[in-house]
């Protein structure tokens, strides 16, 4: 088909730069898939199964919604300290699964509430991010919260009655035919909501799948509808409108991570990259990522979202910003 010699195209221009252009340099992965069937697969450099770091947050929010399917979560606007009562007394008291999942409970989150400060804790790392002092009114701003998502593992553990983790891989991955899935946990057994999730670019394609198909069969439809329905104009790093833990606008769904992690959802397409930076955790953490560093979806959205007849108007004004 025209169509897909085009994309196989835009594919291989992209391998040229990301082999040419040293910013692009720490780039592992690329796999493009256009009504399910994949049109390109290359793999450059590092482990195929690795920290998809904050795609974990959107992984999250799947598994939220699959336990909405099966009647365990509660409703969106509930507190969270309605499962957690250790929050009562905490500036988390009375912020609602909404409000986390789309970061806007109105916490801070730097200094110690800062994600590298909080995972170098041994213990408490639940209950350090819920001592953040509240900024704003919960609903009202958003705020990239790395904290939030830790404090939504925990709680949907409550709800699951076991980690989040063994439930995904019970109830998410398992149906979806994903075996490579690794989820790290902090100190005292909470699945990290923020990142540190492990799994190949096969693996994460197939959730783009999912993602495109509307959630269906595994998720609660209206969870599903609220989790793609932009809540706030969003901000940092994506720079567009946030839903309940994916990025939505352009005519798309977009879950994104440190160091190059991006998972594209058009109505007609999903597109994976993957990157390298050779994380450590420390404490200090450390990476290897130049100063100049630059994610391949620059390069997806300068030659690739042109091929595809699905992109909407909006996504190929996107992809000229």
């Amino acid at each position: 088909m025209p169509e897909h010699t085009a994309v196989i195209a835009a594919c291989r221009r992209i391998g040229d730069e990301i082999e040419a252009d040293a910013r692009y340099a720490h780039t592992s992965h690329l796999r493009v898939l256009v009504a399910g069937e994949v049109l390109f697969d290359e793999h450059w450099r590092g482990s195929a199964v690795a920290d998809v770091f904050s795609v974990t947050k959107t992984v999250l929010a799947t598994v939220a919604g699959v336990a909405a399917r099966h009647g365990l979560l509660p409703g969106l606007d509930e507190p969270l300290d309605a499962v957690l009562p250790e929050l009562r007394d905490t500036p988390a008291a009375g912020q609602s699964w909404r409000h986390l999942l789309g970061m806007m409970r109105g916490a801070a989150v730097d200094g110690p509430w800062d994600v590298d400060a909080v995972t170098a804790l041994p213990h408490g790392q639940v209950a350090q991010v819920a001592s953040a002092p509240r900024l704003d009114p919960p609903g009202q701003v958003f705020r990239y919260d790395n904290g939030a998502y830790h404090l939504l593992s925990a709680g949907l553990a409550r709800v699951i009655s076991r980690p989040v983790a063994e439930y995904a891989e019970a109830e998410l991955f398992g149906p979806l035919g994903i075996a490579d899935a690794t989820w790290l946990a902090d100190p005292d057994g909470v699945s990290y909501g923020f990142g540190h999730l492990r799994m190949s670019a096969e693996s994460l394609g197939r959730l783009g799948e999912l993602w495109r198909a509307g959630g269906r069969p595994l998720l609660d439809p209206a969870f599903a509808a609220a989790m793609t329905t932009p809540h706030s104009p969003g901000g940092p790093p994506e720079d567009m409108p946030y839903g309940l833990g994916i990025w939505t606008g352009h005519g798309m769904l977009l879950a994104g991570g440190w160091a190059g992690q991006h998972v594209m959802v058009l109505p007609d397409a999903v597109v994976v990259t993957t990157g390298d930076p050779r994380f450590d955790f420390g404490p200090p953490p450390r990476d290897e990522l130049p100063p100049d560093w630059q994610p391949a979806v620059h390069l997806v959205r300068r030659y690739l979202l042109p091929t595809l007849s699905g992109a909407s108007p909006a996504v190929r004004m996107w992809r000229s910003g």
